[in-house]
């Protein structure tokens, strides 16, 4: 392999866009280069891979969860003050990225983010047919369409089954149809496998992939159909005020009108198109989100590709041919009945099919026998609550609680012996203050993790960023500062970090941004901000002011800040020197446009 092809195979690797023989090849050549191992590491952007650890029933962790969802009427009121706030959109190619602009809209944008959060509460059961067009696979087939149905029961039950309506060229193509569902400890899905488009159709096996999964835990991470795709809550929690496209009647509702990025609503994107043979969407591509008026559930979705330099080289080497002007995407909803009454029903998996065990076992409850239910709040009610076993390994205890789509999650152990915080919060973290100590914020504010004398916890869910922080604060736990060996011991503050690299600079002007995630190690500082979504980026600074040369070939040179810097595509890395520093901003979702404004609004904390 060329060095260029290396490149791209380890950006592929990074992105879970390998084949498992490519995976086998790639890691081969990572043991035996030592290039390769560097470059792969500034790929990843200190993410690292956390397991969770062993537990004992701790029954005394319910009842003040119950207690502080009580007290915090946790549904957001106007204007909530959330951290790390950073929304984007495009209007007629220009770049809106959350400062002080506005664009006057018949409605309030300004509340669509607050109202969307709130809205998860509002919403039991939903029922919709949706089409769907897509343009823009392969040059044999320029357009594909759709039919689907959707059935939603909160706070985790849904099935979305897709029928491939497309008159193909020739019998080689094999239908994309799909069914996924989720029905509280089970799921499973019927998909045929995605091929890259050099390869189709003849990549494409005629059977379809079937996957079933028993005794699933409450709200995992890789749900099989994000609970976004009934109300959009990730890709407004956090956000600034969006670009308004006013209102409109969709199927006989009154809709709301907001312009975003694929990467904001990317949860939604991936619910409608994550099981099958889709084409890819760039995260800079621009959407059209319509939203009921009330029920703030979608009822159309228009996917159109950013107009950069950056985007149409990543489309070239797929294979697409798009143009700004033609959407890629367009999904429409209708027949859309909201808590209508109408009992549910979801497709059972089809017979015969190897079921994989999620280890989750609610016969090995916690002990909720001593909550004085006469003080559970309306809002939220006890959902499912167990013991998480992984195979052989740790037992960790859960209990969860919902209200409609919204819920909230403690899962706790007392046996951690990993060497980082329990409940995959990342390294880059930030200190938040406790009642009873100090707890740790991961990057996108929906999880907070506590480190104890004898337990370890981790409060999580959709509920804005300080009711998660109240929680956990309420818990009858001592919340230590993690162990000096510990990753997370590098979590700094702002202060701290200017000590290190003096002349240490921040972004302003981004209006509903909050405090960052800081990291120091050694002389770099890295800053992590997230977003809406997948809308993140992450700011480092290190001293001694050296940029070194560019492992990729494909680096173009651009003006920052009245200097002379460099942009890497591939890597989404833009890097420059001023005065004694090498600063770098790197983003999978942002354009380049939008960090040039970024390093443009740096100056001193």
């Amino acid at each position: 392999m060329t060095s260029d092809l290396i490149r791209e195979a380890l950006s592929r690797y990074v992105d879970g866009e390998m084949s498992s023989a490519e995976v086998v090849e790639i890691e081969e050549l990572l043991e035996s280069s030592g290039e390769a191992r560097r470059y792969l590491e500034r790929l990843q952007v200190l993410r690292s891979e956390l397991r969770e650890g062993e537990s004992e029933s701790h029954p005394d962790v319910v009842a003040p969860v119950m207690a502080t969802i009580h007290r915090l009427q946790w549904r957001p009121r106007r204007r909530l003050s959330l951290s790390a706030v950073f929304a984007a959109g495009v209007v007629a190619g220009a770049v809106f990225i959350g400062f002080a602009l506005r664009y006057p809209g018949p409605i309030a944008a300004a509340d669509i983010p607050d109202e969307v959060v709130a809205a998860q509460g509002r919403v039991n059961t939903l029922t919709a047919t949706v089409d769907i067009v897509e343009r823009g696979l392969h040059p044999e087939v320029p357009e594909r369409r759709f039919t689907g149905r959707i059935q939603y029961l909160a706070p985790e039950s849904i099935s979305i089954e897709i029928r491939d309506n497309t008159v193909y060229p020739s019998s080689d193509w094999v239908p994309n149809d799909s069914t996924v569902v989720v029905d509280d400890d089970v799921s499973w899905s019927r998909a045929v496998a995605g091929c890259p488009t050099e390869a189709l159709p003849e990549c494409t096996p005629s059977a379809p992939r079937e996957m079933l999964t028993v005794n699933r835990e409450p709200f995992p991470e890789t749900a099989p159909a994000p609970l976004d795709l009934i109300v959009p809550v990730a890709g407004f929690t956090r956000a600034a005020e969006p670009v308004s496209l006013g209102v409109a009647e969709i199927d006989g509702h009154g809709s709301v009108g907001v312009s975003v990025t694929a990467a904001q609503v990317a949860a939604l994107l991936d619910g409608l198109v994550g099981a099958g043979n889709w084409r890819d969407i760039h995260p800079t591509d621009r959407v059209e989100l319509w939203l009921d008026q009330s029920a703030l559930v979608p009822l159309a979705v228009t996917v159109y590709p950013a107009d950069t330099s950056d985007r149409s080289l990543w489309a070239i080497r797929r294979g697409y041919d798009d143009s700004p002007r033609t959407p890629i995407l367009e999904v429409s909803w209708s027949e859309v009945a909201v808590d209508s009454g109408v009992s549910l029903s979801f497709p059972s998996p089809p017979e015969g099919l190897t079921a994989v065990d999620g280890g989750f076992d609610d016969e090995l409850s916690v002990d909720v026998g001593d909550l004085d239910l006469e003080s559970v709040p309306d809002e939220m009610t006890p959902h499912r609550s167990g013991i998480l076993v992984s195979g052989e390994g740790p037992k960790v205890s859960v209990a969860s609680w919902s209200d409609g789509r919204a819920w909230v999650e403690v899962r706790w152990t007392s046996e951690w012996r990993g060497s980082h915080l329990f409940g995959d919060l990342g390294a880059l973290v930030r200190e938040v203050p406790l009642d009873s100590g100090v707890g740790y914020l991961n990057e996108r504010g929906d999880r907070v993790g506590v480190h104890g004398d004898e337990i370890d916890l981790v409060v999580r869910g959709s509920l804005p960023t300080e009711a998660l922080v109240e929680i956990a604060g309420d818990l009858a736990v001592i919340a230590d500062p993690v162990p000096p060996s510990w990753a997370e011991s590098a979590a700094a503050t702002l202060e701290t970090a200017r000590t290190r690299v003096p002349g240490l600079l921040v972004p302003h002007g981004l209006e509903g941004f909050g405090s960052p995630a800081i990291r120091v190690t050694s002389d770099v500082v890295t800053l992590s901000y997230a977003g809406p979504g997948n809308r993140a980026f992450l700011l480092t600074q290190a001293m001694p002011a050296d940029l070194s040369p560019p492992l990729e070939a494909k680096v173009r040179g651009v003006t920052v800040r009245g200097v002379e810097g460099r942009y890497s595509p591939d890597r989404g890395l833009l890097e420059w020197v001023e005065g004694d520093l090498t600063i770098g901003l790197v983003s999978a979702t942002l354009s380049i446009d939008e960090l040039i404004v970024i390093a443009e609004s740096l100056g001193a904390p």
